[in-house]
């Protein structure tokens, strides 16, 4: 069946992690593993909630007011030393590294990285 093949093409494995059997309710209405998204299925549902309460110039507005906050952490960071972008955004998230006073200044170091993760 169509539903059949969704199931076993659940070849990640999300269900096993993000659908334990250990659960304190019956899982025989658990329907999260039965799609592609998994547990996410909800998160169009928010956007229309969202979209239909602010309306399009509304949720257009709240788009920008987050690309420029996200534009204005970046900017910050890159004024401070004891920070450091993995990336430059390419939308609203924001990657970055916290560089200890121990560390820094000594980012040409061969062995920077290991002890940056330690």
């Amino acid at each position: 069946s169509r539903l059949g093949s969704v199931e076993s093409s659940q070849a990640i494995g999300c269900t096993t992690t993000m659908f334990c059997k250990d659960k304190f309710y019956d899982t025989a209405y658990d329907t999260g593993d039965k799609y592609l998204q998994c547990g996410r299925r909800a998160d169009v549902f928010k956007f229309w909630l969202m979209w239909k309460a602010k309306g399009t110039l509304g949720f257009e507005k709240h788009v920008d007011a987050i690309m420029d906050c996200a534009s204005y952490i970046t900017t910050a960071l890159k004024l401070r030393p004891a920070f450091r972008l993995v990336l430059e955004p390419e939308f609203v998230n924001v990657c970055f590294w916290y560089i200890p006073p121990s560390l820094q200044g000594l980012q040409k170091e061969p062995d920077f990285n290991q002890r940056l993760h330690k």
